[in-house]
């Protein structure tokens, strides 16, 4: 259960922490008292931080067993909308990488911003698979060509769509039209019971894509991994992840062997308004 803690000389009696709660538990009983929980608030808290977040003075503190105790500087300014704009511009999934292995403390740093990506009611379900030894890239990557065979006969949504016989054959030439022979995997994964569960691993997965390049790794959804991940019984064991979670979405991820000097241009922008 969380505990909230609020200090009496710095707090203002403002009531912006009653209003923020998007689950509306914190109440203001007298401008001579302190904000606290409603009766029931403490045990509907889905510690989102909106309030201790939003403190004007930095008086209010939210605790719970679940939180890392570290805390970070508040942002000084806001980025200039013109230079984020052309930093997502840039974005580009990367499929040449460079041998070299990415630090296991560069990955961790990524993610550890990553796990400030939205959730289902604040849930924070999404937990990380970081395959990072090459070679078990390779041979997960063996077993997903595997499923790949058993998709070539018949009529699949798979074989409608791909070439999955010229895959096969550039796999067997040595080429990895699969994983692009990206030294590491990354996979969130999330329990399958929880609602939600699918979009906040895919969610994460895109603000890793966001945040890799600023950190000088590149990153790709790899679609044909995540396919095989989902139905290859094998590649699933392989994976091992924990009883009743699933694979969010498999990310290539390593240092890029090119480097991308402009943006592409894309497809026009398409708007219904109601």
């Amino acid at each position: 259960m969380p505990d909230l803690t609020i200090s009496n000389s710095l707090c203002t009696r403002c009531g912006v922490c009653v209003d923020i709660c998007p689950m509306r538990i914190l109440e203001l009983p007298g401008k001579e008292l302190l904000p606290r929980f409603t009766g029931t608030g403490a045990d509907r808290c889905i510690v989102c931080g909106h309030c201790e977040a939003v403190c004007p003075t930095g008086a209010l503190r939210m605790d719970d067993p679940r939180l890392d105790p570290a805390s970070y500087p508040p942002q000084k300014t806001l980025l200039d909308a013109e230079e984020l704009d052309a930093y997502l511009r840039m974005r580009r999934s990367i499929r040449r990488f460079r041998p070299d292995p990415v630090p296991r403390e560069a990955i961790v740093a990524l993610l550890d911003v990553v796990r400030y990506a939205p959730s289902g009611s604040n849930r924070q379900g999404v937990k990380w698979l970081v395959i990072h030894e090459t070679t078990q890239v390779r041979q997960l990557t063996a077993l997903a060509v595997d499923w790949f065979r058993s998709q070539q006969d018949g009529d699949t949504l798979l074989s409608r769509n791909f070439n999955i016989a010229g895959m096969i054959r550039s796999w067997q030439k040595g080429n990895d039209p699969i994983c692009r022979n990206a030294p590491h995997l990354v996979i969130p994964y999330t329990d399958r019971q929880h609602p939600t569960a699918a979009v906040d691993a895919i969610i994460a997965a895109a603000h890793l894509e966001i945040a890799a390049p600023a950190h000088g790794i590149g990153t790709c959804l790899s679609g044909f991994f995540q396919m095989a991940a989902e139905s290859w019984e094998p590649l699933q064991q392989a994976l091992d992840l924990p009883e009743g979670h699933r694979p969010g979405y498999t990310i290539l991820l390593g240092f890029p062997a090119t480097n991308f000097l402009r943006p592409p241009r894309r497809n026009r922008l398409d708007i219904t308004w109601r």
